[in-house]
């Protein structure tokens, strides 16, 4: 995932932790995950193609970091922009944190992850960050959305994210 903690000159912005939302019921037990566990192929094969791979893998790494990085820059910015909006807001109701949802899209690109931005809403306001599970209930968080069809390449992401008044 991205790193959406970041802080302008009014607010300060990071994921939600999981001890501020309310849990979600499970039931059942999950995908079993044993034929991870097959043994490798021909041990030289392993070891030939370790050495190009390495090389391929610290190219692709740093340009997915870049990428990656470029959903932090984007979200500075709509921060900036939107910055009266909320604070007039938090105003409204005397509160000092909000909520915000980041939609983002994850792509493959000859190999390497490619992060798109797609939109961030301002949820709401809460007159503290341990009073934000009132806003992302379980069923914003992890309830059905209503979204676009993208290919079987590109997968719709979301973040929720707390902001605070610094």
């Amino acid at each position: 995932m991205p790193n959406f903690a970041v802080s302008t000159d009014s607010f300060v912005v990071r994921p939600v932790r999981q001890d501020e939302v309310v849990p979600v019921q499970r039931m059942g037990k999950g995908p079993d995950l044993s034929y991870m566990s097959l043994p490798d192929g021909p041990r030289q094969l392993n070891s030939r193609m370790a050495v190009g791979g390495a090389v391929a893998a610290a190219v692709s790494q740093v340009s997915g970091g870049i990428n990656e990085y470029s959903l932090t820059v984007w979200l500075k910015k709509w921060l900036g922009a939107n910055d009266a909006k909320i604070k007039q807001a938090l105003l409204a109701k005397g509160h000092s944190a909000f909520a915000l949802q980041v939609n983002y899209a994850v792509g493959n690109s000859f190999g390497n992850q490619m992060f798109m931005s797609r939109d961030i809403y301002l949820l709401g306001t809460a007159p503290s960050a341990k009073e934000i599970g009132s806003i992302l209930t379980p069923e914003l968080m992890f309830g059905p959305k209503i979204d676009d069809v993208p290919n079987n390449a590109t997968k719709f992401k979301y973040a929720h994210l707390v902001g605070e008044r610094t």
